[in-house]
């Protein structure tokens, strides 16, 4: 007689476990794949934005590139947080301590790059009497078009235009601010940085923002010219818009900045005439933003090296080496002398294309001539800021332009 078998054991062992699916194994693994995709991605931009140069030869600009693109990247930070803290919490439930570890870290590196810059410009603003506002930050930008568009000049039959932007309830006359755009002397446009020209129209001025002839071929005497026909242009047009014809001042950014500046530092110089009939007169002020003011030294200061000698072989025909006198000539620096126009300097902290050093150097030499001048830092602010005009730097530096134009600008 057979004997009944025995299933204790079988009953107290339990169903054996069941293994994972294989499309579930697949799809498992993907998500490690991807969360550590997105750890990754958040570890190299962090390395670049809070990081030194790196002596990488050509991709030291790439690094810094990088580092310039993390302000316009909030939102996708805020979403790799995100994916790095819901990984994290996912790895410590499969006991995955590797990527458990690597996912807390990437989320508070995600923080850190949207906290750091915040923090420092909470102080900034305090300090300008400017209030930072979050929804400003992450609202899309207002579309902005002038309220005309003329042709100020036809030079070799090409058309340079400037756009005109209005106050809306001007005063008998108002004082002109003619806007010269950045682009590294060879690409940008006259409206880029509409917002900000608006911006400066709802501050009670007229703003003309224009186009110049651009690099290649080599334009430093050209672009310069360009900017003091436009000013002539102004003055000579004043009446049209209801502009006080001896009240204009000029402005520009990055490049446009030496322009803006070149223009208004020589005055009458033969060697920087106008590019079409019109006299010159000296502008009621000046601004530059991020801009070159010594081009000998522009590439040594800079973490961007490659980016900046390219650009300035453009503008300026040839290396350093080949045309000292015309990196020397086409120098704001070397331009200051006493009688010149109060002038505003702004300079963002963590440019790695044009160094604070830049802008350092000129307010001193302006400084020591007598030269009435503003000099404004912006902490963990990049170049080119001014483009997100929502973001922190913008916010700040409205402020403190609306008191240099204040005390030095009559309205």
């Amino acid at each position: 007689m057979n004997a009944a078998p025995d299933t204790s054991t079988q009953a107290s062992e339990g169903p054996a476990p069941q293994q994972q699916s294989l499309p579930r194994r697949i799809l498992a693994r993907l998500g490690r794949g991807a969360a550590w995709a997105v750890f990754a991605l958040i570890v190299v931009m962090g390395l670049a934005f809070f990081g030194g140069p790196i002596p990488l030869g050509p991709a030291e600009d790439a690094v810094s590139v990088i580092a310039m693109l993390v302000p316009w990247m909030t939102v996708p930070l805020i979403a790799f947080g995100a994916i790095a803290i819901a990984a994290a919490v996912l790895a410590w439930r499969a006991k995955r301590h590797a990527l458990l570890t690597a996912g807390v870290l990437a989320g508070l590196l995600a923080a850190l790059m949207i906290a750091v810059p915040f923090a420092a410009a909470s102080t900034a603003a305090e300090d300008h009497g400017a209030a930072l506002s979050w929804g400003e930050y992450f609202a899309a930008p207002d579309t902005v078009t002038p309220d005309q568009t003329e042709t100020y000049a036809v030079i070799d039959d090409e058309k340079l235009y400037v756009d005109v932007y209005l106050p809306e309830q001007p005063a008998a006359t108002v004082p002109a601010i003619v806007y010269v755009h950045g682009g590294g002397w060879s690409g940008g446009t006259r409206d880029e940085s509409a917002a900000a020209q608006q911006w400066l129209a709802d501050q009670g001025l007229a703003v003309f923002s224009i186009d110049y002839r651009l690099a290649s071929p080599p334009r430093w005497q050209d672009a310069v010219g360009d900017v003091k026909c436009a000013l002539g242009w102004v003055r000579a047009n004043a009446g049209d818009y209801g502009v006080d014809p001896s009240n204009v001042s000029i402005a520009g950014d990055s490049a446009g900045g030496q322009l803006a500046m070149m223009a208004a530092y020589t005055v009458d110089d033969a060697q920087f005439p106008p590019s079409c009939e019109t006299e010159e007169a000296p502008v009621t002020s000046v601004m530059g933003w991020y801009a070159p003011t010594d081009l000998t030294t522009l590439t040594a200061d800079s973490d961007m090296p490659a980016s900046a000698e390219g650009y300035l072989s453009d503008y300026l025909g040839g290396t350093l080496e080949a045309e000292t006198e015309r990196y020397e000539a086409s120098s704001p620096l070397t331009h200051v002398t006493a009688g010149l126009p109060p002038t505003m300097i702004v300079q963002g902290e963590a440019d790695r294309l044009v160094s604070t050093a830049q802008g350092a150097a000129l307010a001193d030499a302006l400084e020591s001539a007598g030269v009435p001048v503003t000099e404004l830092d912006l902490p963990w602010t990049h170049h080119g800021f001014t483009g997100q005009w929502g973001g922190w730097g913008s916010q700040v530096l409205r402020p403190a332009v609306a008191a240099f134009l204040e005390e030095h600008v009559a309205r």
